[in-house]
């Protein structure tokens, strides 16, 4: 060991070569460390992605069969809209309610005449339409009864009705 020691401090270049590949060692060595965290990080961000691709695709897939899902019971529901409107005794239903409307509305504007009813009975018919097609919204669809009275103080009178005065 003496012999080392002496041959070292007799050359300085192999003292300074000595020590450069001492710290050379020991650079390589903690990069080697370094290196083998920064794989095992690598890996483990690997199978987190992995996980989160995994997790994104079944939710991807279960939003597309809940969307077919709805497609399919839309569908359905339509088939069967068009089904109960096509049972007998529905249009006939429906014209009598067209005619209800069309009739009050009429006996409310102007008492009479052809031209007017016409009128009456096309802007019942497109609102009955708007109510099945949807536009109007469900609660609106009313059911006038079958007796017409007016509540006492509103402007509209009945055709055969006349207010007698009292003098």
């Amino acid at each position: 060991m003496s012999d080392i020691y002496y041959f070292l401090t007799q050359h300085p270049f192999f003292t300074g070569l000595l020590t450069g590949l001492i710290i050379t060692v020991v650079v390589w060595l903690q990069s080697l460390l370094k290196q083998r965290t920064l794989r095992k990080e690598i890996a483990n961000l690997k199978e987190s992605l992995y996980t989160k691709l995994q997790i994104e695709a079944k939710g991807h897939m279960t939003r597309e069969n809940e969307l077919d899902e709805l497609k399919r019971q839309n569908e359905n529901l339509r088939v069967t809209l068009r089904s109960l409107q096509q049972k007998p005794g529905r249009a006939e239903i429906r014209q009598l309610h067209v005619y209800d409307k069309a009739v009050h509305a009429m006996l409310a504007r102007a008492p009479g005449f052809a031209p007017t009813w016409e009128m009456v009975v096309r802007e019942a018919e497109e609102e009955i339409r708007q109510t099945e097609s949807g536009i109007s919204a469900f609660f609106r669809r009313v059911f006038i009864s079958p007796s017409p009275t007016l509540k006492e103080g509103t402007g509209t009178r009945l055709i055969d009705h006349e207010e007698k005065k009292e003098e």
